[in-house]
């Protein structure tokens, strides 16, 4: 805060990663964050880890997909869509094998997140699918704080107690 010059009694919401992502990160993110709002008696805003992935490529044309490893040859994938003047969440945020997320591709998609670790020779195989740069691909604070401005405004605020984590279940490999 000295950077900005901004004291801690000026602040009126805190914006917080909420997932999914790792265990570690997200509880020591939440706890970090609630403890400044419930410390000022200030509103939290919960942003998805897959929402700041997708903001980034809101120069895109067609649908996007961020992905983020899960483990276990696993990602946390969602679908957004331009809608409303911006990129849409327009699907529940899953776990998903690459093998499925890409057998649900049937219209062209940009890939972002996680993609460096993907076998290029799978995608290949689907003219559906672009990739986005490693750049743009890349979870950025300055995209958090974006969609925390635009949520802030619209009012879409909640108490620090009530932020909960998006954790994915794990399904046990047999």
């Amino acid at each position: 805060m000295r950077l900005r010059r901004i004291e801690p009694s000026q602040l009126t919401a805190i914006a917080v990663a909420v997932g999914p992502g790792s265990y570690t990160g997200l509880r020591v993110g939440l706890a970090a964050g609630k403890g400044l709002c419930l410390a000022l008696g200030i509103p939290m805003i919960g942003v998805g880890s897959l929402d700041v992935l997708a903001e980034a490529q809101q120069e895109s044309c067609v649908a996007v997909r961020p992905l983020l490893d899960a483990g276990r040859q696993r990602f946390a994938t969602a679908l957004y869509r331009h809608q409303s003047g911006g990129l849409r969440r327009v699907g529940a945020v899953e776990g998903k094998k690459l093998s499925d997320i890409l057998e649900d591709i049937h219209e062209e998609t940009l890939l972002c997140g996680d993609v460096e670790g993907v076998s290029t020779s799978d995608l290949r195989e689907n003219k559906l699918i672009r990739i986005a740069s490693p750049a743009s691909s890349l979870r950025r604070a300055g995209f958090l704080a974006e969609i925390g401005w635009h949520l802030f405004q619209r009012g879409e605020l909640q108490d620090a107690r009530q932020v909960e984590p998006i954790y994915l279940a794990s399904k046990r490999e047999g």
